[in-house]
């Protein structure tokens, strides 16, 4: 683990880059690529290899290549990835194959190019999505696909599992609505349970 593989030095390379300046609109000085984020450097290198072979008859393999993007490049990355072939894919033979964590890639995939990988005790389970993940929303992939129906980070759960247990107790219904509303955002989860919570006032009132 310790081990790193040997590098030459750089007056003995067959091809070395000293710098790489970038032009980006909207910037008016030149962008150093060293001065770039994880994230810039992940989306450069990703379509970077699309255009420099969209003309070949390739294999491209990208593995979880949205990790450092944030919410909004996720969601836009397959678009990017069409823009890159422009019309040309019709043209040559090529295939790619993306390994991914991310709903928004789901979202943009017929559900027959989507597989889904599940380890099991002794094996990998493989299987295609039973919905048609095309145009899904992020919620529904997030629960279908990697089980997961929570739609809040585990903190807020928590403090709604302790709300819920103070209810069950029976603690005055009126403070518990009351200090849901004012700890957490919006959510799914909020809602169900402050319906649940009115639900049973009204019960108690009739």
């Amino acid at each position: 683990m310790n081990e790193t593989i040997p590098v030459l030095p750089s007056d003995e390379r067959i091809i070395r880059f000293k710098d790489l300046v970038l032009v980006k609109t909207g910037v008016k000085d030149d962008v150093y690529a060293k001065s770039l984020s994880d994230g810039e450097h992940q989306f450069l290198h990703s379509l970077g290899l699309c255009l420099l072979y969209k003309n070949t008859s390739s294999l491209f393999l990208l593995d979880e290549p949205e990790t450092h993007f944030n919410p909004d490049w996720r969601s836009k990355f397959i678009s990017r990835l069409q823009d890159c072939f422009g019309h040309s894919y019709r043209k040559t033979i090529r295939e790619m194959l993306i390994t991914t964590h991310t709903p928004f890639l789901i979202s943009d995939s017929k559900p027959e190019k989507v597989l889904v990988f599940k380890k099991e005790k002794e094996s990998v389970a493989v299987t295609r999505p039973d919905y048609n993940t095309l145009g899904a929303s992020i919620n529904q992939i997030t629960l279908k696909t990697f089980d997961k129906k929570e739609t809040i980070g585990g903190y807020a759960q928590s403090i709604i599992d302790e709300l819920r247990t103070r209810f069950q107790s029976g603690e005055d219904k009126k403070k518990i609505l009351k200090e849901l509303d004012q700890r957490l955002g919006d959510s799914v989860e909020k809602v169900l349970f402050s319906k649940t919570i009115i639900d049973s006032m009204e019960k108690t009132e009739d």
